[in-house]
């Protein structure tokens, strides 16, 4: 059972930072084609049969395959020295490939573990202290899964996506001397894809936990404006912009010609009726035009710009109805050298919804099937493009714009996520630095 819980984006951006990635971490491991930890101290080996590769929830990467045809699990030595007062964060990305799974996602030690119980979250700190869900995992889809547990608190917590989905208290870790060196396993009785496993020696937050299983990606764009501050490491590229002063710390501008900003492999924008947002700070400055594109290879899934005639914002959804119909939501007038905030959500229980300052200015009820639901390539791991977009799908069809007129202004604050941020989210994102 999910269970819900109140976290705060201002808790984590408010001073303009964010969470450390989630490779910041005692042991980490991409599975780029291997079982090795980031930091060569953890190991992993595989012991059983053989295992795959395909590409990873962060599509740059890989993710490891566990088809349990010959029971096959990763063994890791050595192990981390835990006492009573350890705090830990397990969390990663898996699917699931089959139904009722009973499994051992990860063992820290003979008492201390993250499971499957008939393809529920269950997680053990001893032989009679279990955390049990009841929500049963969908398969043949990436779910971020975790297991928290502070000392100093005395609480353990297990999540799907960043949610609480069971939580006990007043426990203290069972050790015993057998533990200190036990082999870590990895995926025994695990059939699907393993993808960005940390373990780290400290309790997260659930802020936090929200912040690694749905942020897809955070563009600052300051001095280091290529880097994703984000969890996964979402690196962009970019020609012809120019560095100013911004609405928080430094922004890119646009005006030259041709400019753009661009990051590849977002997965979850990419699957099919999952939800999503995009919160971008836009500074409407020379001319109109499209500001984001959000696109694979083969099909176009959001697109939004300003009007050429009167600066109105425009949120564009190709073939995004039952009856494959386009969408054009018409926000307001944007101001012309202002910093305004512009959010974009959508979800299958809300469908699409325009944000500027966090007020609603537009919404379809009728956009409920987004390209990437379209079938075949079109599920392809998504890029979004800032400024001049030049990709191979087509985009046009935004009211009041050829969608190939360059958008002359400034954009700063960047954030994907692989969720619907509500209106006490939003709130959150506008607020001001403190003085």
């Amino acid at each position: 059972m999910l269970i819900a819980t109140s976290v705060s984006l201002a808790s984590l951006l408010y001073n303009g930072s964010a969470p450390n990635p989630v490779s910041v971490a005692n042991a980490f491991y991409a599975f780029d084609g291997n079982t090795l930890d980031l930091y060569s101290l953890h190991n992993g080996i595989v012991v059983g049969g053989s295992v795959s590769y395909i590409q990873g929830y962060v599509a740059y990467g890989e993710a490891i395959v566990l088809d349990q045809s010959i029971a096959t699990q990763i063994n890791i030595n050595p192990s981390f020295n835990l006492n009573i007062n350890s705090n830990f964060t397990i969390e990663g990305f898996f699917i699931l490939q089959k139904t009722q799974m009973n499994a051992i996602l990860i063992q820290l030690t003979p008492t201390i573990m993250l499971n499957l119980t008939n393809g529920m979250l269950t997680a053990s700190l001893g032989s009679n202290i279990i955390i049990a869900g009841t929500s049963v995992i969908s398969t043949d889809a990436w779910h971020h899964l975790s297991f928290v547990y502070n000392a100093i608190q005395q609480i353990a917590t297990i999540s799907i996506d960043g949610s609480v989905e069971a939580t006990r208290s007043s426990i203290k870790l069972d050790i015993s001397s057998n533990n200190i060196n036990s082999t870590i396993l990895i995926g025994v009785g695990f059939q699907g894809c393993i993808d960005q496993l940390s373990i780290s020696l400290t309790a997260k937050s659930q802020a936090e936990i929200l912040w690694d299983a749905t942020t897809a990606a955070y563009y600052r764009l300051d001095i280091s404006w290529l880097l994703d501050s984000g969890p996964n490491g979402l690196n962009g590229s970019a020609s012809n912009v120019i560095p100013i002063y911004g609405w928080r710390y430094n922004a890119l501008n646009f005006n030259n010609s041709g400019a753009y900003y661009q990051a590849n492999g977002f997965t979850a924008l990419g699957t099919p009726y999952h939800s999503f947002s995009i919160s971008i700070w836009v500074r409407a400055e020379t001319q109109a035009g499209v500001f984001l594109t959000i696109s694979n290879p083969y099909t176009c899934l959001l697109v939004l710009g300003l009007q050429s005639d009167n600066n109105r914002l425009v949120a564009y959804l190709p073939n995004a109805t039952a009856t494959g119909a386009s969408v054009n939501m018409i926000g307001p007038k944007m101001p012309s050298n202002d910093w305004v905030n512009v959010v974009f959500t959508w979800s299958t229980q809300n469908r699409a919804n325009l944000y500027t300052s966090s007020y609603l200015q537009a919404s379809n009820s009728d956009a409920s099937t987004l390209n990437n639901a379209r079938g075949g390539n079109n599920s392809f791991p998504m890029t979004v493009t800032l400024g001049k977009y030049s990709g191979a799908a087509n985009c046009q069809g935004i009211q009041g714009i050829n969608a190939s007129q360059q958008f002359m202004g400034s954009l700063d604050e960047v954030l994907v996520f692989a969720r619907e941020l509500q209106v006490t989210d939003i709130q959150e994102l506008i607020k001001p630095l403190p003085t």
